[in-house]
């Protein structure tokens, strides 16, 4: 599990290294950026892209259960949680519709409605 916050890669290296990148890199990377500054680049698959879609899943203070592989400098989120003052949050989206669970802010798969962002409380035995 790492915690931190989603951002984008480039603006995350000029605000802490003063590296400026070209103007078309500006929103192609996500990183964790973790408390300590640790800048973890992300996976961009359904669950990464989340993170593009959505600017409200970039303001959290986040908890990534990740999977990273040998060899490579990105990790691949599993799971995504809400830090806040008042616990912890698994997050995701949700169509009350169909009731299914979805990974990014778009139509409902299935029925193509709008769907909602959802946190669910993390029971206090689950929490880390």
């Amino acid at each position: 599990m790492l915690r931190g916050r989603v951002v984008w890669l480039a603006e995350a290296l000029t605000r802490r290294f003063d590296i400026v990148q070209v103007p078309e890199a500006a929103r192609k990377s996500l990183a964790l950026e973790t408390r300590e500054g640790t800048l973890i680049p992300l996976a961009e698959d359904i669950r990464g892209r989340g993170f593009r879609r959505d600017a409200r899943l970039r303001e959290m203070n986040v908890e990534l259960m990740v999977r990273i592989y040998h060899q490579s400098p990105v990790a691949q989120i599993v799971r995504v949680y809400s830090i806040e003052k008042r616990g912890k949050f698994e997050v995701d989206y949700w169509c009350d519709i169909c009731a299914i669970a979805m990974y990014e802010l778009k139509p409902c798969e299935c029925c193509q409605a709008k769907i909602e962002l959802r946190k669910r409380p993390v029971a206090p035995s689950t929490r880390r």
